[in-house]
């Protein structure tokens, strides 16, 4: 290609020089005009450029840059502490061009990066997935080199850094466009990211190594430059545009002598600020409604006030900016499951909420429920409530407590989200004495494959597929799938049980074919009964195939043929007893780990091998309306399968008896729950819950 110039302009300023198939786009003329020469400091710089001598420019610059004490980082660069921890193994694999990325391995020969290189588009044993390209790219591995720099003084992990440095800048020249597609070096969560942390991590840790040289620090700025410019004009939306400002707003931080600086972060905090009531519903919950993006948002949104505290710009920030993301950890909150994680509800992966407390501890140092929850409980107070309702989200969390031991299910009524949504309205999820095991996967890796079409679409969750066809909703816009209003799910809690209920009726195979309306209502009979009623309500008179599954970590089952119980049988552990109650024409399958005819009894794991699990599945079908009444039903450690029958009448009414003697009568009609009585061995009254 041949070479041309260009001149693109953001608020009066040049953003590009001369252009053509390597980067840097910016030529040193472009640099210097981008510079406040009459900054404090730059007197050196002003006179050089006033001679029309921009090599003597550059060293002034660069030696500036090395001195200056004016804008402090997290740590400081002009003090190397040589006790810093770091893994000598790692940057041993770093420096020989070894990366494992999103679970898979590549080394490059004698460590030379190709950025644009993807084993998963070669390799046949791999899924196709962008991801690998794009989080080589985020440099995220740099932290790292640099700590086994400062711990060492070895020049040989400088070298690596600025070998990627300079190979990077050439390699991936700026595009005229956003960068948003599949093989860019370029896209906007990745330069927030790298702007946002890495790169300006590294700068730091390397700054004053004879191998960071006076040219590859203004190559360094140069490029840090671009990627900014190329955040401003392109802003995106959802948890990606928290990770765009976060990394715009560091930029103009850590370099103020910039003319830019200035609009960069007015612009970021002005973003993210709205984005506290845009992107967070009343309730609490990110619109994605993913509680990984959730923390992805969040967090990204709070590096600009830690930002702003390092350098001393607090002041910029509107006074209120900090006190708006108390409902975001509040959801982490009463989200959090007894193991102190959050359910994979659609793309997610595990969160460690007490580490999240920590920082909310930080901000709200008057919360004690919050001071509760981040020293585990040695400190604070225990949150006054249990199970806690999200109207928007339409997640509903029902626990027995708040020990680590305790039951908890959580039910998901809720509608798509803007993000990263998977096929699984009426998904139920539960923790059993602590243990998970009736489980979401949360989506696998971003890839091409059988794996993550099953772990997204309604196969793998827990809920009902119609005529073997999983549900489909679609929509014309983000927003469509967000909630203007709270759901209805005739939310009830009260110290004896937990209520609500869901409605799904759009589409199966296709949002247009809605040939059933699903309702499920889960009551929780407190402390240790989960009851699920699924009614399913055919809008013809033809004959339906219905399937309820539900997915099981351990696969260690049991069947009682007498019962269709199907029981957990983890020796040591808590386990899970599945109890239909209308098995009147009603089958029951266990698989476990089987690829063929379909996908079935997996967890496919994001970043990690798949793993096989148990999948239950109840098949009933024929017209008319149809129901699926299931106790589920948590085990403690060390005790087995409590079930000794159970019989239905066929009118909705429904006995259980334990083996201990106690028995439970469950009564329901065609619509509703109704009433749960809890006999015990003497004949007395036990529990009781009368929903009529």
């Amino acid at each position: 290609m041949q070479a041309f110039t260009v001149f693109i302009t953001i608020i009066g300023l040049p953003i590009m020089g001369e252009i053509g198939d390597t980067g840097p786009r910016m030529t040193d003329e472009t640099l210097f005009q981008l510079l406040e020469l009459d900054y404090k400091g730059l007197e050196d710089v002003k006179a050089a450029i006033e001679k029309d001598d921009l090599e003597l420019a550059k060293k002034s610059l660069a030696d500036y840059l090395r001195k200056r004490t004016s804008v402090p980082w997290r740590f400081d660069p002009h003090k190397i502490d040589r006790d810093i921890s770091y893994s000598k193994s790692s940057a041993e694999q770093t420096m020989a061009g070894e990366f494992q990325v999103i679970g898979v391995k590549h080394k490059f020969p004698n460590g030379d990066v190709d950025w644009f290189y993807n084993p998963t588009k070669v390799r046949d044993d791999l899924p196709d997935d962008n991801e690998w390209q794009w989080q080589l790219g985020r440099m995220g591995y740099w932290s790292n080199l640099g700590r086994a720099y400062w711990g060492t003084g070895d020049e040989i992990y400088a070298q690596t850094f600025v070998k990627h440095l300079r190979s990077w800048v050439k390699q991936c020249p700026r595009p005229d466009d956003s960068g948003n597609y599949a093989n860019s070096a370029w896209r906007t969560i990745e330069c927030g990211i790298r702007m946002g942390g890495s790169w300006i991590d590294a700068y730091h840790r390397f700054l004053h190594s004879p191998s960071f040289t006076d040219e590859d620090l203004i190559l360094y700025l140069k490029s840090c430059i671009e990627q900014a410019q190329h955040l401003r004009k392109y802003p995106s939306t959802g948890n990606w545009l928290t990770m765009e400002m976060s990394g715009l707003y560091t930029v103009g931080a850590v370099f103020p002598e910039l003319k830019e600086a200035v609009e960069w972060r007015k612009f970021a905090i002005q973003q993210l600020y709205q984005e506290l009531d845009k992107q967070f519903l009343p309730d609490g919950a990110q619109i994605e409604l993913t509680p990984g993006y959730h923390q992805v948002a969040l967090f990204n949104i709070l590096k600009i006030p830690e930002t702003a505290n390092i350098v001393g710009r607090l002041d910029e920030l509107p006074e209120d900016f900090l006190s708006k993301t108390e409902k975001a950890f509040d959801f982490n909150l009463y989200l959090m499951t007894p193991d102190r994680d959050l359910p994979r509800f659609n793309d997610s992966w595990n969160e460690n909420v007490p580490n999240h407390m920590r920082t909310a501890v930080e901000i709200f140092p008057e919360r004690q429920d919050f001071r509760w929850i981040a020293t585990d409980g040695k400190e604070g107070e225990q949150p006054s409530e249990t199970s806690h309702s999200f109207h928007y989200a339409g997640y509903y969390a029902m626990r027995s407590g708040w020990d680590k031991k305790a039951n908890y299910l959580c039910f998901d009524a809720g509608p798509l989200g803007y993000g990263h949504y998977h096929q699984d309205k009426l998904n139920v999820v539960l923790w059993s004495y602590g243990r998970e095991i009736l489980f979401d996967g949360g989506g696998g890796n971003y890839e091409n494959s059988k794996w993550r079409r099953y772990d997204t679409d309604t196969f793998s969750h827990n809920t009902v597929l119609v005529d073997g066809l999983p549900q489909r909703r679609s929509m014309r816009s983000r927003w469509e799938g967000v909630s203007k209003e709270p759901i209805n799910a005739d939310w009830q809690s009260t110290d004896d049980y937990d209520f609500a209920y869901g409605i799904y009726k759009e589409g199966y195979g296709r949002e247009e074919n809605r040939p059933v309306t699903h309702i499920r209502q889960v009551l929780f009979i407190k402390p240790d009964m989960f009851l699920i009623y699924d009614i399913l309500k055919p809008n013809d008179d033809i004959d339906h195939k219905y399937q309820a599954r539900w997915h099981l970590i351990p696969t260690a089952t049991e069947f009682d043929e007498n019962t269709s119980v199907v029981a957990t049988k983890d020796a040591g552990m808590s386990n899970l007893a599945i109890i239909p109650l209308m098995t009147e024409g009603l089958t029951v399958n266990v698989v476990s780990g089987q690829t063929e005819p379909e996908v079935l009894g997996w967890w496919v794991q994001k970043g990690k091998p798949h793993k096989p699990v148990t999948t239950v599945t109840h098949n009933l079908e024929g017209a008319g309306m149809k129901h699926f009444l299931t106790l589920l039903l948590p085990i403690q450690a060390g005790e087995d399968n409590p079930v000794l029958k159970s019989k239905c009448d066929g009118l909705g009414k429904c006995e259980v008896t334990m083996k201990d003697g106690r028995k439970f009568a469950f009564l329901v009609d065609s619509d509703d729950i109704i009433a749960v009585n809890e006999i015990l061995p003497d004949g007395g009254i036990g529990r009781r819950v009368d929903l009529d």
